[in-house]
């Protein structure tokens, strides 16, 4: 027989990008001043990927201080650096009992280090695709639950590993691991279940006292003590005739039968757990019919024994797997009836998977459903024959279901991935994971190949890792896509079944609780009056199991270990107190994965710095506990954990390979490098368990590094001082190699000619040789090129920054300033406000000078007479104050002379409100006095600063006036960038989304306008991975009355000292006032009263809906380790943008790229979440929305897990769980979060940030309501920008929906309408061809007269009065009019004409004209023609002369006129005039 084989596979195409290599600054090698400048403008325009450029920006700011110190640092710092080490690792044994909620304490972990000042961080290692189950504290090592653990069936969470990391902060950080176990310990949470739901059995009438009846039983989930289940009959019906074994269950006649036979008995019986901690119990009706005594029970003839094995796969709905035969006992009437118990699990076929059919006396069960081993591995069937006196007989059939190989293996890793062009061959490129959902290893065990790209790539079979075979040049090619198919280990088979045997075997988990069920024996006595005692005679190694003593039921007894006994042959006697047999139980332990890897040795090797290798550094070896044969393979999978930088691949052979070469000096060297290595059983597939492993590389030194500079900077020499030595000069090497360190000093000779004729080299001095005038030039920036003495010779450039200092040598001149004051709230107190100005080319000649009053003082200000500074007194009221003063100087070289100075002080009041709801720019390469100060070169009376242009650029984007506009805070930061806000308000203040979103969506346009680069608006301090924070980090606004002051000469701006601080926690901001209206109950902290149709808990409008082109901002999240985002969606269309959370624009400065958005694809929800790192995209497929019903959506953002439910189904079936992709564990974005929509053009963002998958742009239609993030109510309803939006979904679309109107109803309702409509209109027009309604030509013999086909026929044809149609037209008597005057009356045309006088002018001339009719009559409207007095609606003609014909001067009144100026500021054409000239014109 010939059998096809069939392996089960999938494949993915994956894009593999090619990505340039990105620069980076060496400190030692510096450049000239300018290279250096440019150098540093250039970065933010280089296409380098948005966190290298993050990581350059940030090396720079930290390391330039080391350009600064004062000698030469002790080469014996460079010390070994040891590791942290637990202190009891192996004692660690922590137990949690399950179903206690998060944030329960676990255990506390120590790790000590060595050497002196270190911190120690602690953080736990698991794999991305793991839900985190456990918190730790990074500074205290306490360990809290972040998951409710459920030890029972089906969820079966017995113990969890858990591998603790400590971290310290050397130089490099080194790590130490921990893994340990965590027992869940069991609590009585489940409630014993009956495995009938009714019982009914038959009784003889002879039956006598101690007879026994019949036994029933119920199991219960839990384990141990908890699990074990006692029986009582409540005292209630028929309890006193009857009695139960309170341990078996079975049940027994107490007192002699009363009834006649037909008659019955009903008692209930109650179930309870042994453990009355908490009461669980379960209770179930029995009832009992007497029989007569010569009626017997139907019994199976040659029941089945012994399981049916079936595989999974089995199809065959029709061929029986089991037969069964009964006899009924009753010669007389031999009919029997069967019946398949339907138990109360699925286990006990709950839900029908079994089904039978009877024909006469035998009954078949055949399968009714489809099996599926990974869901129910085992059936217990229960069989009831009765006969016609309804006297029954039960046999219970056991069911094994057998794994196949029926899943194909699925991908849950990256899709994508990216190499360095001319990296070598051997690079990693990505790891692709795919996992196989089959229940056993022999079917689930998925191996890799590639299926093109071959030459380009290779792939580890078992591991998944893609490496490069070659070396890439992105000009050439810079993407590749790779097709990988993934495999799994088994061929598809066809289902069989057991024969059966002699024996009793049953296979058991491991980890199976004590009292679970193992098997039940059962011994037939043909004398029904004995009672049956069953016990186990030998082969219970170690008392592992027991049975009962009447049930014949076997239990587990103590825990069991596959490493320990594989299996146990049970002797089990039956004894009825005179005969006995026996037979054999085999049960066949089998293995869980409880143990993890353990490696054979520790592991260190000693390398060469900076050099690379082609062979095996290093092979580590582990095995896996729980194989017990070392030889046999042990399916051991190994992987890098932490591997920053890519520097290293390992295989699964153990061999560590080094990619990158390693680098021993500072400041981004390490004499020690440390590698965790992690090593994962059963070929990391399924349900692993890993171990870490760390490996120590040793460093040789070689003389790679350059010399530095190590003056501290800058260098101070006088003005007019004579040419001589400036400074010795100080250098520092980074290599230990000895000898290295005899520097050599000169100017560098590409150093420009002015520095080489002014400077020059003597040994290790500098020394000047000209005479410097500090009004000349102020500064110097001199290359020095230092060499060592080492082998290779390494030599470098540095720059020493030279000031030269000031003399008081020119005279001042009178001089003008303004400085500008926010007053916080008006709370000010005393307050330096800036310096009195004077007009001088020196700058160091403060101490020369004397400031004094040049009238009397101002109450509201004190002017300090040495330095010239004005202190601003308390309670100063806004407003604008002109202030004099006299400047007396004198010195060396200056004759003493005195000049007038005036400042303008202007003080303006700032609310908290704009502090509070203000927006924040961070701008780069400005220093803040650049920012208030207008430059010399453009003074004048009209002339801005960089902060007013900023103030009327946001009043024009704002649409607001400039008075609206404040710019109340200026910080200068460290590192060049300088942090301003501001607000803006119209009636209430403008809020924060609203500002930041719309200067970040106009963030080109301002930065034109200022010629300024933003780094950042909104001002985030967690946007930055890590930098500030390691695990949660939220933004906190500080803000002080105490104001800071910036003087810049002429000008002097005192700000609001205002800004936000990093604080790691995640917190949302508390909620203190009541929204739209509400007012807070008395008495009650943090309720509200709220008026109707806001139900928020603060009164919030927690609705908005869309219609498919607008969108809504709210205010941005925080960066939490655990962020839950909540909300319910009704959609009306299946496609749409339903939130956007991410960046308004491209910076390239700083760009950062996280973002989420949650869409709606086609009916299914799509959560799309990159933490800047690359893209993960998870398809709701369990639940398609259709339109008019609500769904809850649920996201759970954690650092190493994402998650969206639906509907809260916490079923593994409907849950959607991806991992984060990259080493980013954050969600990092300070932009509005957008509903509904987005004006972002996607696409283009998408292309500028290298999404791997770009949102849609097509908006949502359909409702949103209650949206919470970590449990904070936002405000829907009232978004502060928005478009398109319905608030609280209130319009009649949406309610026509609400109310559960389909739009297939609504649809039927328009197309019967316009069928009527149609129908209608053909009536209708039949009816006029009939009538004959078209012809024109009709003899009418009524007075009307009036056609009706004419304009205003047949409106009053109830008027009979026809001399109206009779009148004669009306001739206006023309005089002549001598043109001159005419002419000398027009005026000019530049003249605007007072528009009172000419409406005045026009009333006049109707009220004077003999031929107005004083009667208004309507015949006058509805007729138009020659005949009406009254002329055209349309014509001026009726009261008007020739010369008020000219119409050209209403151009001059304005927009408003313009439409009437348009229809008569020129004469018509004949053809547009259908009357003579003589009665005017018309239109």
């Amino acid at each position: 027989m010939s059998t096809s084989v069939q392996r089960l596979s999938s494949s993915y195409c994956i894009i593999m990008s090619v990505t340039q290599q990105a620069g980076v600054l060496n400190p030692a090698q510096q450049q000239t001043h300018q290279q250096h400048k440019r150098k540093c403008r250039d970065l933010g325009r280089r296409l380098i990927p948005a966190r290298p450029l993050l990581a350059v920006l940030v090396a720079l700011s930290v390391l330039s201080p080391a350009l600064a110190i004062l000698s030469p640092p002790d080469k014996t710092s460079f010390r070994d650096n040891r590791k942290p080490a637990f202190k009891n690792c192996a004692g660690y044994a922590p137990k949690v009992k399950e179903e206690q909620p998060e944030n329960t304490y676990v255990l506390t972990v120590e790790a000590a280090d060595p050497d002196p000042d270190q911190v120690i961080r602690y953080s736990l290692v698991q794999s991305p695709y793991e839900r985190p189950k456990f918190f730790i504290n990074p500074s205290s090592g306490v360990i809290t639950t972040s998951h409710t653990f459920d030890r029972d069936e089906p969820i079966h969470e017995k113990f969890v590993f858990v591998t603790v990391q400590a971290t310290d902060n050397g130089l490099p950080p080194l790590d130490d691991v921990c893994t340990f176990n965590v027992t869940i310990e069991d609590i009585n949470d489940n409630a014993p279940a009956f495995n009938k739901a009714r019982y009914d059995e038959s009784m003889s009438e002879n039956a006598q006292p101690d007879a026994v009846v019949m036994s029933i039983s119920a199991s219960d989930f839990d384990d141990g003590n908890n699990s074990l289940v006692e029986y009582e009959i409540l005292r209630e019906r028929d309890f006193q005739y009857f009695k139960i074994d309170k341990e078996s269950g079975i049940i027994y006649l107490n007192r002699p039968i009363d009834k006649r036979p037909g008659q019955s008995y009903a008692i209930n019986v109650r179930a309870y757990n042994v453990v009355p901690d908490p009461p669980q119990d379960a209770r179930t009706e029995v009832r009992i019919r007497v029989v007569e005594s010569s009626i017997k029970p139907p019994s199976f003839v040659n029941p089945i024994d012994t399981p049916i094995y079936l595989k999974e796969n089995l199809k065959n709905f029709t061929h029986p797997i089991a037969t069964l035969r009964a006899v009924s006992n009753m010669p007389d009437k031999p009919e029997v009836i069967f019946e398949l118990n339907t138990g109360r699990t699925e286990q006990t076929n709950s839900k029908n998977t079994f089904v039978f059919n009877q024909i006469g006396n035998e009954v078949t069960i055949s399968l009714g459903k489809t099996l599926d081993y990974e869901a129910i591995t085992d059936y217990t069937l229960t069989m009831i024959v009765r006969n016609t006196h309804e006297l029954g007989t039960e046999h219970q059939i056991k069911i094994q279901v057998e794994d196949v190989n029926d899943n194909i293996p699925y991908y849950t890793e990256v899709k994508s991935g990216t190499i360095l062009e001319n990296e070598p061959p051997g690079t990693p490129v990505m790891q692709v994971r795919a996992f196989d959902m089959d229940g056993t290893s022999a079917n689930n065990i998925v191996s890799f190949e590639l299926a093109d790209n071959r030459e380009y790539f290779t792939i580890d079979p078992d591991t998944g890792n893609i490496t490069a075979l070659t070396t890439f040049d992105r000009e050439e090619r810079d993407f590749y896509n790779v097709k990988v198919i993934a495999s799994d280990n088994s061929p598809t088979t066809t289902s069989r079944t057991s024969s059966r045997q002699n024996i009793w075997r049953r296979g058991l988990l491991e980890d199976a609780n004590t009292n679970t069920e193992v098997i039940e024996v059962k011994a037939e006595d043909e004398d029904n009056a004995s009672q049956i005692l069953y016990s186990i005679e030998g082969g219970n190694e170690g008392d592992a199991f027991k049975i009962g003593l009447k049930t014949g039921k076997i239990t587990v007894n103590q825990k069991l270990d596959y490493e320990t006994i594989t299996e146990y042959e049970l002797k089990v006697r039956a004894f009825d107190g005179i005969y006995d047999d026996y037979t054999t139980v085999v049960i066949k332990i089998e293995n869980v994965n409880d143990n993890p890897p353990v490696f054979k040795q520790d592991y260190s090797v000693t390398i060469l710095e900076e050099t690379t290798y082609d062979d095996c550094i290093l092979t580590v070896e582990a095995y896996d506990p729980d194989i017990k044969d070392r030889n046999a393979d042990q399916h051991i999978v190994y992987s890098m954990h932490q591997n920053d930088g890519n520097r290293w691949t390992i295989d699964n052979s153990g061999c560590l390979r080094l990619v990158k070469t390693l680098d021993r000096d500072p400041p981004n060297g390490h004499k020690n490098w440390q590698v965790l290595i992690k090593a994962n059983d059963e070929d990391g597939v399924g349900t692993t368990v890993s171990k870490l492993k760390e490996v120590t590389i040793t460093l040789k030194d070689i003389n790679d590094n350059a010399p530095f500079l190590i003056n501290e900077m800058p260098v101070y020499w006088q003005e007019n001082r004579n040419p001589g030595h400036v400074v010795q000069l100080l250098a520092n090497d980074y290599d230990d190699t000895p000898g290295a360190g005899n520097f050599t000093f000169g100017i560098d000779s590409e150093a420009s000619p002015d520095i080489k004729t002014k400077f020059s080299m003597d040994g290790d001095f500098l020394h000047a040789n000209v005479q410097f005038d500090r009004e000349a030039q102020k500064e110097y920036f001199i290359p020095i090129r230092i060499s060592d003495s080492g082998v290779p010779r390494q030599s470098a450039v540095s720059i020493l920054h030279l000031v030269i200092g000031d003399i008081n040598d020119n005279a001042m001149s009178e001089g003008s300033s303004r400085i500008f004051i926010y007053n916080y709230k008006g709370e000010a107190p005393e307050t330096d406000i800036g310096r009195v100005f004077v007009d001088d080319l020196d700058d160091w000649d403060l101490e020369d000078k004397y400031f004094e009053w040049k009238d009397l003082p101002h109450d509201k200000f004190r002017l300090n007479p040495s330095t010239g500074m004005i202190t601003m007194l308390v309670h100063t009221a806004q407003g604008e104050y002109d202030l004099q003063f006299t400047v007396t100087e004198e010195s060396m070289f200056v004759p003493r002379h005195s000049v007038d100075a005036d400042v303008t002080v202007v003080v303006r009041e700032l609310p908290e409100e704009a502090v509070d709801k203000s927006g924040s720019i961070r701008f780069i390469n400005i220093t803040k006095e650049e920012f208030i100060s207008v430059p010399r070169d453009f003074r004048s009376p009209d002339a801005l600063s960089l902060k007013d242009r900023l103030q009327h650029s946001l009043a024009k984007l704002f649409n607001t006036s400039v008075a609206n506009v404040d710019v109340f805070t200026v910080l200068q930061n460290e590192n060049q960038t300088l942090d301003v806000r501001f607000s803006a308000h119209g009636s209430p203040f403008y809020a924060p989304e609203k500002l930041n979103g719309i200067v970040a969506q106009n963030q080109q346009r301002l930065e034109n306008d200022l010629d300024l680069q933003m780094l950042m608006v909104n001002i985030d301090e967690c946007l930055i991975e890590g930098f500030k924070c390691e695990e949660s980090c939220t933004n906190e606004l500080h803000k002080s009355s105490v104001p800071y002051m910036i003087y810049s000469n002429t000008t002097s701006f005192v700000g609001v000292n205002a800004f936000v601080q990093a604080q790691c926690v995640c917190e949302a901001p508390l909620m203190t006032r009541c929204l739209n209206g509400g007012s807070p109950k008395l008495g009650e902290n943090d309720v509200c009263t709220c008026t109707d149709g806001f139900t928020g808990p603060h009164c919030e409008l927690v609705s908005v809906a869309f219609y498919g082109t607008g969108y809504a901002f709210y205010e941005p999240i925080a960066a939490c380790n655990n962020t839950k985002i909540s909300l319910e969606v009704t959609p009306q269309i299946d496609q749409g943008l339903i939130m956007y959370l991410g960046p308004l624009n491209f910076n390239p400065l700083l760009a950062i790229s996280d973002f989420l958005a949650l869409e709606l694809d086609n009916g299914y929800v799509v959560l799309t979440v990159d933490y800047g790192s690359g893209a993960i995209r998870l398809r709701y497929q369990h639940i398609k929305m259709v339109t008019d019903r609500t769904y809850q959506v649920d996201i759970i953002l954690q650092r190493t897990s994402i998650e969206m439910i639906v509907d809260n189904c916490r079923l593994s079936t409907c849950q959607s769980l991806g991992a984060p992709v990259g080493p980013n564990k954050f969600l990092n974005v300070n932009a509005p979060l957008q509903l509904g929509g987005t004006p972002v053009d996607l696409e283009q963002l998408g292309r500028q940030l290298n999404w791997t998958h770009v949102p849609s742009q097509k908006g949502f239609f359909g409702c949103i309501r209650n949206l919470t993030i970590n449990e904070q109510t936002y405000n829907l309803g009232m978004p502060s920008v928005f478009r398109n939006i319905d608030s609280g979904c209130q319009q009649s679309v949406a309610v026509a929906f609400s109310f559960g109107i389909d739009r297939n109803f609504i649809i039927a309702i328009i197309v019967c309408l316009a069928l009527l409509l149609i129908i209608l209109l053909a009536v209708v027009v039949q009816k006029k061809q009939k009538n004959g309604w078209h012809e024109k030509d009709i003899d009418d013999i009524r007075e009307t007269i009036i056609n009706y086909e004419d304009e205003g026929g047949g409106e009053r044809d109830t008027d009979y009065d026809l001399n109206v149609l009779r009148s004669q037209p009306f001739y206006e008597e023309k005089l002549y009019k001598d043109p001159h005057a005419l002419q000398a009356s027009m005026r000019d045309p530049n003249d605007i004409p007072d528009i009172a006088d000419f409406l005045g002018d026009k009333k006049e001339n109707c009220d004077r004209d003999v031929g107005a009719t004083t009667v208004d009559d309507v015949r006058h409207y509805a007729y138009e023609g020659d005949g009406n007095s009254d002329g055209s609606l349309s014509s001026l003609a009726s009261c008007t002369d020739d010369g008020d014909l000219n119409f050209d001067y209403l151009s001059n009144f304005g927009p408003r006129f313009r439409k009437l100026a348009d229809m008569y500021g020129e004469e018509p054409s004949d053809t547009d005039s259908n009357v003579d000239d003589d009665q005017g014109w018309r239109i």
